[in-house]
């Protein structure tokens, strides 16, 4: 039963004082500092976007209750579990077995992050990670239906995909079946040989991609953005694949899926060079290398050491990318536009490289600033460091 008056008072103060235990000072999912919210079953702290998630999963499996709004319902039970579990045993218990390939998410994860949403129900509802098992999506192949961006403007079209790690490859077909057989032979996890009838569409070297979630671009919740070379000798060429599943678990899984095959082609022990997140992106203007050139709106996206542009976001080429070095090698960003023969709109940047300037703007102050520095943080970093993307 509640406690009420000094008892209350009493309940609540151990509670602050379990908060700033070594552990519980940030979410339990997601890391995020100063959590507000608690699982008082389970016995961990937790942000407000990743308590909704588990107030999703029911009472059944977890039992939230905040720790500023709920202070007349706090039981001395509740706190006392919290202080015998509490964030650092919890995810000892339940994340004890993560594959080195699946993605956590992280403090500055989007609210409504499906990544967010599989990471909790993978670890309470499906208990995945109590056991070393071998679920399906590290078995080194994987085929399913997945929806591809085409090329009209909000045209996706139903493609089958097949990843098989030993050729290395992720290949998408028109169909699951045609009447022409295809050469690939795969084994699944069952140890049961199928093979492919159709003759691929496409087909991305595992070795060289990198995928990352995309809802931002595409509005589905459940999409990826897959960028690889285009096709041998592409002269660094890159492609964008834009794909979405309708089931959260799934486009998750096949993240996880090709990390994990990642993983073994490349033979790392880190799990954050098995995909990695665009540093920026967003709209910039730009104008071109000539003071008669206007200035035109581009979609502009930060990779590593490499900054590329695009008419639009859904774009499957780039219309032009720029490796950028370091201040050793002639590189730098200024902010303003340098050129004084150039109109000087209000939140420009200057990026010199050794074979010319480029001159862009930013829409708001907050995005100037922020531009600013992601790009000086590249040229400033040395390039061991920071490595060349794909």
């Amino acid at each position: 039963m509640p406690l009420g008056g000094a008892g209350n008072a009493a309940v609540l103060a151990k509670l602050q004082a379990v908060l700033r235990k070594p552990g519980n000072e940030k979410c339990a999912e997601c890391f995020v500092p100063d959590p507000e919210w608690a699982s008082t079953n389970i016995g961990v702290f937790l942000c407000i976007h990743c308590c909704g998630v588990h107030r999703r999963l029911g009472v059944h499996i977890s039992q939230i209750k905040s720790i500023r709004l709920d202070d007349k319902s706090w039981t001395s039970d509740m706190v006392e579990n919290l202080d015998s579990v509490g964030n650092t045993a919890a995810n000892e218990h339940w994340a004890r077995h993560v594959p080195l390939a699946y993605k956590r998410p992280r403090p500055d994860e989007r609210p409504d992050s499906v990544l967010r949403e599989q990471w909790i129900r993978a670890k309470y509802e499906r208990k995945e990670f109590l056991t070393e098992s071998h679920p399906a999506y590290l078995c080194g192949s994987r085929s399913g239906l997945l929806y591809k961006k085409g090329k009209g403007r909000n045209e996706w079209k139903a493609r089958w995909f097949v990843m098989n790690q030993k050729e290395g490859s992720l290949s998408y077909f028109k169909s699951r079946s045609s009447s022409k057989r295809h050469s690939s032979e795969l084994t699944g996890c069952t140890g049961i040989q199928f093979k492919l009838w159709d003759k691929p569409l496409g087909v991305i070297t595992l070795r060289q991609a990198n995928a990352c979630f995309a809802h931002d671009v595409t509005g589905h919740p459940n999409s990826l953005q897959v960028i690889a070379p285009d096709g041998p000798g592409a002269d660094g060429r890159t492609r964008n694949i834009f794909v979405y599943s309708e089931a959260g678990r799934d486009i998750v899984e096949w993240l996880v899926a090709i990390r994990h095959a990642r993983l073994c082609l490349l033979k790392v022990t880190a799990g954050d060079m098995l995909t990695r997140d665009f540093t920026k992106a967003g709209y910039l203007d730009k104008t071109g290398p000539t003071v008669s050139n206007g200035w035109r709106k581009r979609w502009f996206v930060l990779d590593g050491r490499r900054l590329r542009y695009y008419g639009s976001p859904l774009d499957p080429f780039e219309l032009n990318d720029v490796d950028i070095g370091t201040t050793a090698g002639g590189y730098a960003v200024h902010d303003g536009i340098t050129d004084a023969r150039r109109s000087a709109p209000h939140h420009g940047i200057t990026l010199v490289t050794p074979d010319r300037s480029f001159y862009l703007n930013s829409n708001s102050a907050h995005e100037h600033q922020s531009w600013l520095s992601a790009l000086r943080k590249v040229v400033e970093c040395p390039v061991d460091a920071m490595s060349r993307t794909v």
